[in-house]
């Protein structure tokens, strides 16, 4: 047997024939009480700080998802617009898909310019289509014409740019 492994109950024998007084057994279970109670008033507060922050996250990261604007409400107005001319919320949420696939694609300047010869293309379009959703481009004149063409053209690159990089 190995020198400490004897010497260590050897000093574990003593150490139970000892005779401890009684004010040192008091003090030391006044003292691990002490450090039971601190132990115990600690958990709750770190359970309630866990959970307070659990219910923030979850309150905070919806609001933060409903409160962002739809892409799509600069250029039609509303959801109301395309409904009102034969769209569907359907439509409308493909059309918002798009315009964030091209937010992240585009650079902000080309992304504004896009956004904003969109919204012209579109109130032409509007102007032209009856409630059924159906696009009368005879009722369009020469100038209308004209400036849908240049619309299509200037936007062309730009959805290609968009499209492209998708595939």
């Amino acid at each position: 047997m190995p020198i400490e492994k004897q010497l260590r109950e050897e000093l574990l024998q003593a150490g139970k024939e000892m005779p401890i007084p009684h004010e040192v057994e008091k003090r030391v279970h006044r003292t691990y009480q002490h450090f039971l109670q601190q132990k115990k008033g600690r958990q709750p507060l770190m359970k309630k700080r866990l959970l307070a922050s659990i219910v923030a996250v979850a309150i905070l990261i919806p609001t933060a998802a409903l409160a962002t604007p739809y892409l799509a409400d600069e250029i039609f107005g509303s959801s109301k617009a395309i409904m009102e001319r034969g769209g569907t919320q359907q439509s409308y949420n493909e059309i918002e898909a798009f315009l964030q696939e091209a937010k992240g694609k585009l650079t902000d300047e080309e992304f504004t310019e896009y956004v904003s010869l969109t919204k012209q293309l579109m109130q032409l379009k509007l102007k032209i289509t009856d409630q059924n959703g159906v696009p009368h481009e005879d009722k369009m004149t020469a100038e209308e014409q004209e400036l849908y063409q240049q619309l299509a053209s200037k936007l062309s690159p730009l959805f290609e740019k968009i499209k492209g990089s998708a595939q």
